[in-house]
C-alpha cells in the first residue's frame, strides 16, 4: 500500500513517527507489551467494527428523539428569555471547547497506534501528557468561565435584565467545562480501544438522567437546575469512563512524571492539523448564513437555514457510523497490516454508502414535502433549490465516507488539510460571488462546487496511497451503491407519485414501503460470497437463537 509519494520496500520497513511520519532510530530496548485480545483476528475486526457503528448510529437516533421532546419542555418551563440567555452560556462553553486544539482525536489514533504497536510504555507517556494538558487547559477555560465572562454578559445581551442567579449558573458551568476537558482525555482513550459501545451506554444512560432531572425538577425561570442537572451529570460521566479505562487498561499509568516533551508535540503537531481543518470547515458553515443575511434577507437566511439541517442529518449518520473505524486504522497503522487497511477501507465504506445513498435519495423525492409539512410551504418553495444543491453536496462528500478516517488514522493529513482550507475558502468566495444573481442556491451552488471538486482530488490521493487504481476504487466501492441508489430513488419517486407525500401519514408511507422493496436491492447488490456469509451468518443465528447475541 504506497502512500502518494512513492517510497522504497527499505523506506517503509524503517521505523516512523506515528504522527509525524518522519524516520527515527529503533527503541534502545523492546517496548513493553500489551496484553493482546482474546480475538485479534480478522472476524474480531469486523465484530468490533460493526458493533460499534450500530452502537453509535443507535446512540446518535436516541439522543435527537430524546432532544426532539425534551427542548420544548426546556423552552417553555425556562421562558423565551432564560431559554435565551441558556443559550448564550452554551454558546460560551463552546468556545471553550476550541482550546481543545484537536488534541482528543490525536489521543485517539495514538493510543490506537500503540496498541497495535504493543507499546504500553509509549501509551503510558501519551495518555499522561495529555492528561496534564487537559486538565490545565480546563482549569483555564473554567476559570475564565468563572470570573471573566459573568461582567461581560450584560454588554453581550442587547435586553439583559438581569439574572439573579447569574453567578451560580456561570459558577456551575465552569466546574461543568473542567469536568468536559477531562472527559476529552479518557473518552479518546476508550475510542483508541475501540469500546465506542461501551462509551455509548454511558452517554445514553446520563443523558436519560439528565432528562428525568429537567423532568421532574425543572421549574419556571430554573437556569440553576439545567446548569446543576449537566454538571451533575457530565461528573456520572466522568466517573464512569474513568473506571471503565482503569478496568480495561490497568496496566496502563496515568502518571504526571511520565510527561514526556515528545509525546506533547506529537499530541499538538498531530491535533494543530485537525484543528486547523475543522476551524476552517466551521468558519465557512458559519459564514454561509452571514453571507446571506448580509446580501439578501434574514428571512432568506431563515429559508437557506431548515433545508441546510435536514441535510446535516444525513452527515451525522454517515459520521457515527464512520467514527470507529479511525482507531482500527491507527491500530492496524501500528501493527504495519497493510493489506488489512486496504481491504477495510474498500469493503467498508461500500457498506457505508449502501446504508446512506437511500437517506440521500429520499432527501429528493421527500425533502421538499417534508419541510412544507414540518415548517410551511414558503420555506420549501423558497429553500426546494438549495435543498437539492445541498443534498448533492451531502452526496459528494459521502461517497469517501472512510477518507478522513484513514489519514487521521494512519497519521497522514498533511494534503487533506490543505484540501479542506481551500474548499472551505471556496465556498465563502463562491458564496460571496452567486449570491447575488442567484440568492440562496447560490451559496447552495458553492457547497456543491466545491464538495464535488475536492472529491475529486482526495479520490485520486486516496487512490494512490491504496496502492490500487482509480477505476478499480471505483467499482469496489462505489459502483454498485451508486446503482443500487439510482434504482432505489427512481422506485421511491414512483411510490410518493402513487400514494401522495401531503401529510407525513403519506410520506412515512412511502419511505416505509421503499425501505421494505430496499432489502431484496440491497442483497442483489452485494457480492456473490458476501451473499453467501450473509446467509451463513442467518442460520447460525437462527440456529443459536438468543446464545448467537454476544
Amino acid at each position: 500500500m504506497p502512500p502518494a509519494s512513492a517510497e522504497s520496500e527499505e523506506t517503509r520497513s524503517t521505523e516512523e513517527d506515528p504522527v509525524s511520519g518522519r524516520t527515527i532510530l529503533p527503541p534502545d530496548r523492546p517496548p513493553e507489551q500489551l496484553p493482546l485480545d482474546p480475538g485479534r483476528g480478522k472476524d474480531s475486526v469486523h465484530r468490533r467494527l460493526t458493533l460499534n457503528s450500530i452502537s453509535n448510529t443507535a446512540r446518535l437516533l436516541i439522543s435527537l428523539v430524546v432532544a426532539f421532546f425534551l427542548t420544548p419542555f426546556v423552552v417553555h418551563r425556562l421562558g423565551d428569555a432564560a431559554y435565551g440567555f441558556w443559550v448564550v452560556v452554551l454558546s460560551f462553553v463552546g468556545y471553550a471547547g476550541l482550546l481543545e486544539l484537536g488534541v482528543q482525536p490525536a489521543v485517539v489514533r495514538m493510543v490506537g497506534f500503540h496498541r497495535g504497536a504493543s507499546d504500553a510504555r509509549r501509551l503510558s507517556e501519551v495518555v499522561s501528557t495529555a492528561l496534564v494538558f487537559f486538565a490545565g487547559v480546563g482549569l483555564l477555560a473554567a476559570l475564565v468561565l468563572a470570573f471573566v465572562v459573568p461582567p461581560l454578559v450584560p454588554r453581550l445581551i442587547n435586553d439583559y435584565q438581569g439574572f439573579p442567579a447569574l453567578r451560580m449558573v456561570m459558577l456551575l458551568m465552569a466546574a461543568d467545562v473542567l469536568i468536559l476537558y477531562l472527559n476529552y482525555l479518557f473518552t479518546g482513550v476508550l475510542y483508541g480501544w475501540q469500546l465506542y459501545h461501551a462509551k455509548n451506554l454511558i452517554d445514553v444512560a446520563v443523558l436519560l438522567i439528565n432528562a428525568a432531572i429537567l423532568v421532574a425538577f425543572l421549574s419556571p425561570g430554573g437556569l440553576v437546575i439545567v446548569a446543576g442537572s449537566k454538571a451533575l451529570t457530565d461528573l456520572l460521566a466522568l466517573v464512569a469512563t474513568i473506571t471503565l479505562c482503569r478496568r480495561v487498561l490497568p496496566q496502563v499509568a496515568f502518571a504526571p512524571w511520565r510527561v514526556g516533551p515528545r509525546s506533547l508535540r506529537e499530541l499538538l503537531g498531530f491535533g494543530g492539523r485537525l484543528f486547523l481543518s475543522a476551524s476552517a470547515a466551521r468558519i465557512a458553515d458559519h459564514a454561509q448564513p452571514l453571507i446571506i443575511s448580509s446580501q439578501a434577507s434574514a428571512a432568506a437566511t431563515a429559508h437557506y437555514a431548515i433545508p441546510l439541517r435536514l441535510v446535516d442529518y444525513t452527515r451525522q449518520i454517515a459520521w457515527s457510523l464512520s467514527t470507529p473505524f479511525m482507531p482500527m486504522f491507527s491500530e492496524l497503522d501500528g501493527q504495519r497490516d497493510e493489506q488489512m487497511i486496504r481491504s477495510i477501507y474498500l469493503r467498508y465504506s461500500r457498506y457505508i454508502l449502501f446504508l446512506t445513498l437511500p437517506i440521500v435519495g429520499l432527501i429528493f423525492v421527500y425533502g421538499r414535502a417534508f419541510i412544507a409539512q414540518w415548517i410551511g410551504p414558503v420555506y420549501a418553495q423558497q429553500g426546494g433549490t438549495a435543498l437539492y444543491l445541498l443534498a448533492g453536496g451531502v452526496l459528494a462528500h459521502g461517497l469517501q465516507p472512510l477518507i478522513w478516517r484513514l489519514f487521521i488514522g494512519v497519521g497522514r493529513l498533511n494534503f487533506l488539510v490543505i484540501v479542506s482550507v481551500s474548499t472551505s475558502l471556496g465556498v465563502v468566495l463562491l458564496g460571496f460571488l452567486l449570491v447575488g444573481p442567484l440568492g440562496i442556491s447560490g451559496v447552495a451552488l458553492s457547497v456543491l462546487v466545491t464538495a464535488w471538486i475536492s472529491q475529486v482530488i482526495l479520490f485520486v490521493h486516496t487512490s494512490r496511497y491504496l496502492g490500487v487504481s482509480v477505476g478499480r476504487q471505483f467499482i469496489e466501492v462505489q459502483a454498485r451503491p451508486l446503482l443500487i441508489g439510482a434504482v432505489f430513488t427512481g422506485l421511491a419517486a414512483l411510490i410518493a407519485g402513487f400514494l401522495g407525500s401531503a401529510s407525513y401519514g403519506q410520506m412515512a408511507a412511502g419511505v416505509g414501503l421503499a425501505g421494505i422493496l430496499y432489502g431484496p436491492m440491497l442483497y442483489v447488490g452485494l457480492h456473490a460470497a458476501e451473499r453467501k456469509e450473509l446467509k451463513r451468518i442467518l442460520r447460525d443465528r437462527i440456529k443459536r437463537g438468543p446464545r448467537a447475541v454476544e
